[in-house]
């Protein structure tokens, strides 16, 4: 009687997730709604229309200042380099290089510790 039950619950499902999908396009998504080409058109129509500009930059000064004030402290780059060779099931592996860093996030020093790294 219990897998009976179950038997039922799973088809009763599946017949209603498959209804889902026996829907029709226009009655999910309504016929007054544009196509993806009169999207596309529109939207780069009216950027080409657009003068692009460009942000202005702070003065050099102000960005030489905190350049100087905040540095990256060194994170040394270890390559490695890997020969051919086969695989436990006899595959080949050709031969490849590959690096990584020796810490694994970059640090900003705060100003004045920078002297200590060098």
């Amino acid at each position: 009687m219990r897998k009976m039950i179950l038997i039922l619950i799973t088809i009763w499902i599946n017949a209603g997730l498959l209804s889902g999908c026996a829907s029709s396009k226009a009655k999910v998504f309504g016929t007054d709604m544009p196509s993806m080409k009169s999207i596309h058109d529109e939207k780069f129509h009216n950027a080409n229309d657009e003068q692009l500009v460009r942000p202005q930059r702070a003065a050099v000064d102000e960005a030489n200042a905190e350049q100087e004030e905040f540095q990256w402290l060194p994170n040394p780059t270890l390559r490695m380099y890997v020969f051919r060779h086969l695989t436990a099931a006899g595959h080949p592996v050709p031969g490849y290089s590959t690096f990584f860093r020796l810490y694994t996030q970059d640090h900003i020093a705060a100003p004045g510790e920078q002297a200590g790294w060098e």
